[in-house]
């Protein structure tokens, strides 16, 4: 009876090996027979005509990126500093620009970003201080591979940057934990409340792994809310990683877009000061780009971060092996920065959105429905709007895109939970002023209609009066 029940095991044991063998050969015959989709697309936003932001037939509010009136000056700015940099290469003769680089990042590039960095900050920067990078989110994942425990915490805001959030994922060990917020900025009391409810676990660390936790933020001028952390705040927030050993990473893409007089807000990491009598050895890290203020085809970023974790970046395996990030196109930001172009430039910029933002909030004030609601941001990107509870924003997008040829971002986008959903974002980054005016204004007239018409009548009659 065992010999034969034994061997029913093993021929079950076998005939299962056998057809999970053949299983995983069939599915593998199936994906080397499959094809790659390969569309002929020009740029990241091609392809769908309704979110094609080049589509003049339709008016797309989404997208944080630059448009082509302002990217055309790129071709003389780059023209200017790659000859620029190609006479400095001939003079010296030794064409180090064309070799591997230093794993921080090309000396003379960190040196000029420090320089530029003092001069639109108003805060001082350290060249020691920083890493180059590929972009902010080069910066995410290098951060994500060096500092951070691989079965750690990410914190992240209610409502945050959607990418972002897509880039968390993919690392399936760590755990995802979404902080409410209040008035359009974290929540700091539930923070707290939070925090003391997980850091129990075991995580793994060592003299790389130095952080169990990190709380990913955006601090100026917030992707999606706009909002602008308080300094007081900014304060208590670095007290908080303080005493519970984590790391703040502040996404400061957004900072030199400041439209108001003087200097934009301190960055957060201003306030992890080296000379305060409870500082641990650093747990800020500012994640900067150029994408917002140059061009985002550049790739060109910098992490700045603490002694501690800027000597982990400079011995991780990937910029040992790389040899520094981007380094040709590091010699060119170093001669847009020498010769004060990019300077030049950034003042085009914030002239440009300073008037592109008073068109559209403009617009907003006179058109908005009472019922909704937004604040009016100081710097960067966005505006978000508050619609009314019981209103998808999703639901009213996909309207209004078929009925107005209209589109923005629903809240929903922006949040890990899927929870935030009577919001939208727009953007000032791509169109000219008059085709905000002309979009936002269709926007806040569909608006109108969609919320008389689609919600249901007890709370359209109280609320009628109102829009």
């Amino acid at each position: 009876m065992y010999c034969k029940s034994n061997c029913k095991i093993i021929m079950t044991s076998k005939l299962l090996t056998y057809l999970k063998y053949y299983k995983n050969k069939i599915s593998l015959r199936k994906l080397t027979m499959a094809t790659v989709q390969d569309p002929y697309l020009r740029h990241l936003f091609d392809g769908d005509p309704i979110f094609n932001v080049y589509n003049k037939e339709a008016i797309n509010m989404s997208v944080g990126a630059p448009g082509p009136d302002l990217l055309k000056k790129c071709t003389n700015m780059l023209s200017n500093a790659t000859v620029h940099r190609m006479e400095e290469e001939e003079k010296e003769g030794n064409f180090y620009l064309f070799q591997y680089g230093i794993t921080s990042g090309l000396w003379e590039c960190r040196e000029e970003l420090a320089k530029f960095l003092n001069r639109q900050y108003g805060d001082p920067v350290q060249r020691e201080n920083l890493i180059l990078t590929c972009g902010a989110t080069h910066g995410l994942q290098l951060l994500l591979t060096s500092i951070m425990s691989p079965n750690g915490i990410i914190f992240v805001e209610e409502v945050t940057y959607m990418i972002a959030l897509d880039s968390f994922k993919q690392f399936p060990l760590m755990k995802i934990i979404t902080v409410p917020m209040k008035d359009d900025v974290v929540d700091l009391d539930a923070f707290e409340k939070i925090i003391s409810k997980v850091k129990k676990n075991e995580y793994y660390l060592d003299n790389a792994k130095i952080f169990w936790a990190m709380f990913y933020t955006i601090p100026t001028y917030h992707n999606p809310t706009g909002m602008v952390l308080p300094p007081e705040s900014c304060k208590r927030l670095v007290e908080i990683a303080r005493n519970n050993s984590m790391l703040i990473v502040a996404e400061d893409v957004y900072n030199l877009l400041h439209y108001e007089d003087g200097f934009p807000p301190h960055r957060l990491f201003f306030y992890d000061n080296p000379e305060d009598p409870n500082y641990k050895g650093g747990n800020v890290l500012s994640n900067g780009s150029f994408s917002k203020i140059l061009s985002p085809a550049i790739r060109f970023g910098w992490i700045e971060g603490s002694p501690r974790m800027v000597h982990i970046f400079k011995t991780s395996g990937i910029l040992c092996s790389g040899g520094a990030t981007n380094h040709y196109i590091s010699g060119l930001i170093t001669s847009l920065l020498q010769k004060k172009i990019e300077d030049e430039y950034l003042n085009l910029l914030v002239k440009t959105y300073k008037e592109r933002l008073n068109a559209l909030c403009e617009t907003l004030d006179r058109y908005l429905p009472n019922c909704c609601s937004y604040r009016r941001p100081q710097g960067g990107y966005f505006v978000w709007i508050h619609l009314p509870q019981n209103v998808d924003g999703t639901d009213f997008i996909t309207w209004c895109q078929k009925e107005y040829k209209v589109s923005a971002i629903p809240g929903v986008r922006f949040s890990y939970n899927g929870t935030v959903k009577n919001f939208l974002r727009l953007s000032i980054a791509f169109h000219p002023k008059e085709t905000l005016i002309k979009g936002s204004t269709i926007l806040c007239k569909a608006l109108l209609h969609y919320v008389r018409n689609n919600i249901n009548n007890d709370n359209t009659n109280n609320k009628t009066t109102n829009l």
